[in-house]
């Protein structure tokens, strides 16, 4: 199966590190100890990752401020929140906002 490079870029309260974590191998598979760091952008103000994953595959995932679900996002008032969906197609730049960990 071919793969295509995925852009992440994720708007969220300044944090010393974020990480990704997900459904597929490149994010970890749900293991936060496997998630895939993500780095901070001074010029756009977002945290921001590239990642190869197979083409039209489901991805679901998490913003992880540490390698621990006691650090898994939230809402706007510290609610749990549904995970982040996409299927991935060649240029797909997945933006999001992150309120809360």
């Amino acid at each position: 199966m071919a793969n295509t490079k995925i852009e992440f870029l994720v708007k969220a309260p300044h944090k010393d590190e974020l990480y990704l974590v997900g459904n597929v191998s490149a994010l970890g598979e749900w293991n936060p100890a496997k998630g895939v760091k993500m780095t901070y952008c001074e010029e756009c103000g977002c945290y921001t990752a590239s990642k190869l994953l197979p083409v039209d595959t489901n991805v679901e995932f998490k913003v992880l401020a540490g390698k621990t679900w006691d650090a898994v996002e939230k809402g706007t008032w510290g609610e749990d929140v549904a995970n982040h969906a996409f299927v991935a197609t060649k240029g797909t730049k997945v933006e999001i906002e992150v309120y809360n960990f």
